[in-house]
This record gives structure tokens, sequence and C-alpha cells, in this order.
């Protein structure tokens, strides 16, 4: 008889699991709670545009996603964003950063972009670095204790900081440097210097490719992934939520949508929160980082020159955004759907569940975009929240008999990491 596979979560990573057991021969079905398909890589419907509920783009330093969209057939649908510096506004200066950096850290410290920003002498300090040895580099080492010790402060605060604490929501000295990537303290120790480490992976992905997405949305690819798993024999069930599982005799029983399923194999999709409240016996998970996006389509003819570029970040509390981007000043295609309309995105730390973001959202906009904006000037708003910003890695992705854990619930964030993981362990 065929395996039977439970996959709870209708994500990227579970539509992807789903997939891959279903071509491995075994009988699949996906449970969904929401009513549609990809999680953090879902369509937004707002103002007659379809535009992204959650992530708009993926990260170059592998070729998994890339390849993933020609597998499906999107790849003439790949794009490069417009080519333009990041901005950084703090209470009393706003900047654009360096052209030559990797995660903020420059590859050349001298240039004048570098200099304008962190002065002189704190150049002159981040240029030495590759000329002094590197030391000890433990593998749980935080990107604060590494930046500050080895290129100084003002790169820490100034150039990495912006970057890295609007990605990952966690102060520099309290994400580790394997939070990134895996492989990077082992990277850092190949190359001798943080400098000469951002050179190579620079190198791996120079300007204007960093990032690429896809024409019309990158929720596209959750859609093209949807029909693949159903042609693979995947049964997918949405507005369906998993109440609980426990192992029995051998087997997974989970109670969902008024009934009980049984499978030999459990596939958790979900955040780890609710990964732990379905399998009560996983460990608690520590404590998640809530952030929500706040989108809103705007007529705001003082945006059409992009006059913060694509994107900014904010410093010390200056909004309570913590980034925005101009996605239409970032994606020509959209710029054309948009019709002359404005689309931008706000990120935000959930702190109260009921507070009111879109009323925070835009001042927020006008102080980091630098243009005065008015509440008439909203077309259409839209708020999502999502649970875990950045989870933590797990020590085993099969902790129990039968158990699987993928995406989220084994403590991965982004595209590149989850379909790079999937990639990597398909021929399991």
């Amino acid at each position: 008889m065929a395996e039977r596979v439970l996959v709870v979560g209708g994500g990227v990573a579970g539509l992807l699991a789903a997939r891959r057991h279903a071509r491995r021969g075994s009988v699949v079905t996906v449970l969904e709670a929401g009513q549609g398909w990809g999680g953090r890589v879902s369509p937004l419907s707002l103002a007659g545009l379809t535009l992204d509920a959650g992530a708009e783009s993926f990260a170059t330093r592998t070729d998994a996603v890339a390849a993933l969209a020609r597998e499906l057939g999107l790849e003439g649908d790949i794009v490069a964003p417009t080519r333009s510096p990041a901005w950084v506004v703090t209470p009393s200066r706003a900047y654009p950063l360096p052209t030559t950096g990797w995660l903020g850290i420059p590859t050349r410290p001298l240039l004048a972009d570098v200099r304008s920003v962190i002065g002189w002498g704190a150049a002159a300090e981040a240029a030495l670095e590759r000329t002094r040895p590197l030391g000890e580099v433990r593998d749980d080492a935080t990107v604060g204790s590494l930046v500050r010790t080895r290129l100084g402060a003002g790169v820490a605060d100034l150039l990495v900081a912006p970057v890295l604490q609007g990605v990952y929501s966690r102060p520099l000295d309290e994400l580790p440097l394997a939070a990134i990537d895996p492989t990077l303290p082992a990277q850092l120790r190949a190359a001798g210097s943080l400098t000469a480490l951002a050179e190579r992976r620079r190198a791996l992905a120079p300007a204007g490719s960093a990032v690429l997405g896809l024409r019309g949305g990158m929720w596209r690819l959750t859609e093209a992934l949807a029909e693949s798993a159903r042609e693979a024999g995947v049964r997918l069930v949405a507005g369906t939520a998993a109440a609980h599982a426990e192992r029995v005799d051998g087997a997974w029983r989970v109670r969902a949508g008024g009934g009980t399923l049984v499978a030999d194999t459990l596939v958790l999709a979900v955040p780890q929160a609710a990964a732990r409240t379905l399998v009560p016996v996983l460990p608690d998970p520590p404590a998640q980082h809530r952030v929500a996006l706040v989108t809103l389509v705007l007529d705001a003819p003082d945006l059409d020159a992009a006059p913060r570029g694509t994107g900014v970040l904010a410093l010390d509390g200056v909004t309570r955004a913590k980034a925005l981007t101009h996605a239409t000043a970032k994606w020509r295609w959209l710029r054309e759907a948009a019709r002359g309309s404005h689309v931008v995105r706000l990120s935000y730390a959930l702190r109260d569940p009921g507070e009111d973001l879109v009323a925070h959202a835009v001042p927020d906009a006008s102080r980091l975009l630098g243009v005065d904006l008015s509440p008439e000037s909203v077309r259409s708003s839209a708020v999502v929240e999502w649970p875990d910003a950045s989870p933590a890695r797990v020590a085993d992705i099969r902790p129990l008999p039968g158990l699987e854990l993928v995406g989220s619930a084994a403590g991965l964030s982004g595209l590149a990491a989850i379909v790079g993981a999937e990639a990597a362990g398909s021929g399991r």
C-alpha cells in the first residue's frame, strides 16, 4: 500500500514537500487553514491591482528559486529591480547606502559614498580590516560582535544594522552570522576577513542582481507550484485547519475539519508555535517576533521622481515603520500596471494587537520618502500580519518517527532558504 502523507500548511515549503512525496508514489493531502495557497508568497488585491501580500522578490545567493521558476515555466518572467540605492533615514540625516557592499559591509571602505556616511577615520579603520589576523570565529558568532570588532561601530551601526535589522527584525548583537546562511562562519574563516568575504559574496551577486522578482508578482510562483503539485497527484484542501496530532499504533492521527485523518508521515509546514500546538511533545519555540506589512496605493505625483530610490530603512525610532519599499519605483512592471499611482509597503514590528498601523503608515511614509503625503492621497490600504519573522533553526527536522518539519517549522526564513533546503534534500 502506498505511503499516506499529510502536509499541514500550504505555503511554498508545504507545497514543495507535498510534490516531492507525491512524485515518489505517496498519497498526499495538503491542509491549509486559509482560503488560498502560498502563505507569505500569496496575492493581495488592492485598488484593482494584484500585488504580493508578502515576499516580493527572492535572494540570488543560490540559483534555487530561479531554477524552480524555470521548472514551472516562468523563466521568461524573471525580472531584475530598478538599479537604485536604498536610503537610510535617521532622526538627524538621510543618506543612500553605498553601492559597493554586501549586507552593508563595504568592499571598498575608502570610496566617497562610504566616507560620506561613516567619515574618514572610520573608513580608514575599516580599510585596514583585511590586514589584521582574523582570530577564532565561532559557529555561533553574532554579526554585531564580528562587525564591531573587525570594522568598527560606524560600519555596524550606520551601514550593516539598517540592512540586516530590517530583514531579520533582530539587533545585530542577537543575530548569529549563521542565521543568514549556515555556511557563512566557515566562509569567513576561509576568506580571512569580513572585507574579503563581502568581496567574494558580492562577486557572486553583482550590483542589481542581489534579488530578482517575477513580472506580475512573486505570488505567481505559488500559483504555478500549486498546479504542479496537483499534476503530481497531490490533493489540496483549503479552508481546513488541523487542530491536534498524535502518533498512535505507528501512524499519525490528525483532527481536522470535524474528523480525523490518518497518515504514515506528517509534514508540518507552519510557524513553530503552531507546530508545537499541533504536536505538544515538540519543544517550546523561542519567543517570536510578530511583524506586519502595510501596503498603500497612493495618488502622489511628488513620488514620480522616486526621491528616495526604491527603498528606505529607518534607524533609531525615526518612524514606527522599520523599513519602506517604494514598489512602483522598484519594479517596472508594477509601475506600468499602476498607471500613475504609487505602491509603497511599510514593515512594522507589532506591539499591540489592536494597533492601527494604517494611521502610522501615511506620516511614516512622508517622513521616510521626504515628501508631504496626506490621508486623502491614499486610494487603498491593507495590513497583513506574520507571526514569526525570524524563526530559530531546529536541531532535527525529523524529531519524531514519521514527522518532518519544513519551512518555518524547521526554522527557515525566506524563499532562497526554503527552496534551497528542498532542492538540497530532495534526494532523501
